[in-house]
């Protein structure tokens, strides 16, 4: 009986496909709940995995960064100075804008490309059109899923221009 119940164990993972969010045991649980949240409500493919590190060494004026390291897999780095709750949420929904983007084809790492055409890094931060979706999309996500004011983001909607 234990070997039949090992056997399926071990095919029934093969065989279900689903969003994995994968976070260290010591991360904030409603932060990872809030990602699986967001993901499962704004993410259509249901076969994608994010692994979140809270507490990845950037430099003091990057809140997050996001790496797309395979067609389906993503890493979301948030700084290890980002102690702020509300920021930390902020930033964890920003960074799940850019993945929503790059699921969509909109915005590539390798190449670098948004909708199609290389990225200009020289562009300030405020008017990088993926950083403006990413804002969007938080923002979007901020008010389906938390019951809390969200912080003050000033970004610029591109379809309102």
């Amino acid at each position: 009986m234990k070997n039949i119940i090992f056997i399926i164990i071990l095919i029934f993972p093969l065989t279900i496909k689903s969003q994995s969010i994968i976070a260290p045991p010591e991360m904030d649980p409603f932060e990872v709940i809030l990602v699986h949240r967001a993901a499962k409500s704004f993410i259509r493919d249901s076969n994608i995995t994010i692994i979140i590190r809270p507490n990845s060494p950037l430099n003091p004026l990057i809140d997050g960064v996001t790496y797309q390291i395979s067609p389906k897999i993503y890493i979301i780095d948030l700084n290890y100075s980002l102690r702020d709750k509300t920021f930390r949420k902020w930033t964890l929904l920003h960074e799940l804008g850019h993945i929503i983007d790059m699921n969509l084809g909109h915005l590539s790492q390798y190449p670098p490309k948004w909708k199609g055409r290389k990225l200009n890094p020289n562009l300030p931060w405020e008017v990088r059109p993926w950083e403006i979706s990413a804002d969007i999309w938080a923002e979007k996500m901020w008010k389906a899923l938390i019951n809390e004011p969200q912080p003050y983001i000033i970004f610029i909607d591109p379809s309102k221009e």
